[in-house]
């Protein structure tokens, strides 16, 4: 199995939408993992032939590492949008946190994160893979960060942490959250995880912890 990140792009098709194929093969990465999932899995999520994805995309292994690129960006821009957006750092957490919870436990069998469920055993022995894990935990870390600071800076009541330190806090939370849905935790109880994490990084004084059950 060729594990070269570059896929060697020849006679791009125009006949598709590259960003919609992404998604498909995305979607079908996401539930069978790299591995686990064939170039016939990959042919039937979207209805085209090997020689039309290979030429627009390149092999799989290019097609997993370009659906990797496409998650954290969509992934960081929603999560910067609503953390700009909210009107205090508490808000702005339980946003992001309730907005992931939803994606992660969205399907009848909670499927987590899309990179954090399916790029880490491919890191152990990929270094191309291993790059854009790193890339998306330094760029949850810089997200949750620049948030935080602003926080401090503006005299939010919240943790006198050195952002970055709570950064961090703030991104193992998603991990967390991702692996305790992909193994069947009710929204319920990761509603409860999330509030805990916004309670300790973004405490307000006065005023009762919103209800975790949200959304259950």
């Amino acid at each position: 199995m060729d594990q070269k990140e570059s896929g060697g792009r020849r006679g791009r098709p125009r006949s598709f939408d590259e960003q919609e194929v992404l998604q498909q093969v995305q979607e079908a990465f996401w539930k069978g993992g790299f591995e686990g999932t064939s170039i016939e899995d990959l042919t039937s999520a979207t209805g085209l032939n090997r020689p039309s994805l290979y030429g627009a995309f390149g092999d799989k292994h290019a097609l997993y590492i370009q659906t990797l690129r496409q998650y954290r960006e969509a992934t960081l821009a929603r999560g910067r949008k609503i953390l700009d957006e909210a009107p205090t750092l508490r808000t702005g957490l339980e946003d992001v946190y309730r907005a992931a919870i939803r994606i992660y436990s969205g399907h009848e069998e909670g499927r987590g994160c899309f990179v954090s469920s399916t790029a880490p055993p491919e890191a152990l022995h990929d270094a191309a893979v291993r790059r854009e894990l790193a890339a998306t935990n330094d760029g949850l870390d810089a997200m949750f960060e620049a948030r935080i600071a602003r926080a401090q800076a503006d005299g939010e009541a919240c943790t006198d942490l050195p952002p970055s330190e709570a950064a961090r806090i703030a991104t193992a939370v998603l991990h967390s959250l991702s692996v305790r849905a992909r193994a069947g935790a009710s929204r319920r109880a990761l509603h409860a995880l999330a509030q805990s994490a916004v309670n300790l990084i973004a405490w307000t004084p006065g005023e009762g912890a919103a209800d975790a059950a949200e959304d259950a």
